[in-house]
């Protein structure tokens, strides 16, 4: 910004000296990131409010604090194998940690899947995201990534906590570590099936409201209303003569009842929610239930933000 001298004769004849500067904006001579780099600034900027980074104290207490619990049963679970040496069976194990910690990861995106699209819509900011190098359609991938990426992290701490004690707390630890390692590729698959299912289907029914409150109530009746009649179907296929074929696909109702079946599956153990027949259907099914739950909620939220602040 340069300044020039200027001179001017006031009524009375006296002179007053000033400067005139040009405040006009430069021309950008850098390097220009397009739209992988907004996408990219997008899902950082979005990974790192999942967990109440750069926000008010209070902000990072809910995540941080979930995440906390969530990692408390895999501490306990290395604690019992290090004290009882391997006498007593431990409950918390590879297969049945989706089912142990199901809720908390449900609590993780219903209350930060409203974090990440309410604000946008309460400030009415979406317009300026769309009208620059971001496509309508890379915001909420975008989204589903950060806040997928946040519950994987979640839900693989744990269980990477498991594997750690199991292995270092061995009297052989290399004999343990070939033991655990064939569990490594179901733990990964699994913990990212649910990030990326749960994620999306939080951030589909978030999309509809601005309101925190409403959006998080929304989740929570997704999740646990579908749950809810997922049993009642069971229950009534049991009290028809004979039991009914029908009642065994109950578990697709619910998501996450579907995601423990795949769980199950991927690890070749039994469901624990026997009392849904979840026993009864063929790991494939599981793994069809999921994707379609999946690619539905991603289906809505592509249509939702195709039509939103447009």
């Amino acid at each position: 910004m340069t300044g020039q001298f200027a001179e001017r004769t006031t009524a009375a004849g006296e002179t007053q000296t000033g400067s005139i500067y040009d405040l006009g904006y430069q021309h950008y001579e850098g390097r220009r990131l397009g739209r992988s780099g907004a996408f990219t600034a997008l899902y950082v900027d979005s990974l790192r409010a999942s967990f109440g980074l750069g926000r008010p104290g209070r902000a990072k207490i809910v995540p941080i604090g979930l995440a906390v619990i969530a990692l408390l049963p895999a501490v306990i679970a290395v604690a019992v194998e290090a004290v009882a040496g391997g006498v007593i069976e431990n409950p918390i194990r590879y297969d049945n940690y989706f089912a142990t910690v199901v809720q908390i990861l449900v609590l993780f995106v219903a209350g930060q899947a409203p974090e990440l699209l309410g604000r946008d819509q309460r400030h009415h900011v979406l317009p300026l995201y769309f009208s620059r190098a971001l496509d309508r359609l890379d915001y909420p991938a975008a989204k589903v990534a950060a806040l997928g990426t946040a519950l994987f992290v979640v839900s693989i701490l744990p269980q990477a906590a498991i594997f750690l004690g199991r292995v270092l707390g061995s009297s052989d630890p290399v004999g343990a570590l070939a033991d655990n390692l064939p569990s490594v590729p179901p733990i990964v698959l699994s913990s990212l099936a649910a990030a990326v299912v749960m994620s999306a289907i939080a951030l589909a029914v978030a999309s509809f409201t601005p309101r925190r409150a409403y959006a998080t109530a929304g989740i929570f009746a997704l999740f646990y209303i579908s749950l809810a009649v997922s049993g009642v179907v069971a229950a009534m296929s049991r009290e028809v003569a004979g039991g009914s074929a029908w009642g065994d696909y109950a578990p697709l109702v619910a998501p996450t009842a579907a995601l423990e079946g795949l769980t199950a599956w991927l690890f070749g153990s039994t469901p624990s929610g026997e009392e849904f027949g979840l026993f009864a259907l063929a790991g494939p099914i599981y793994l069809a239930a999921t994707a379609v739950w999946g690619v539905g909620a991603v289906i809505v939220l592509a249509w939702r933000y195709r039509r939103i602040a447009a």
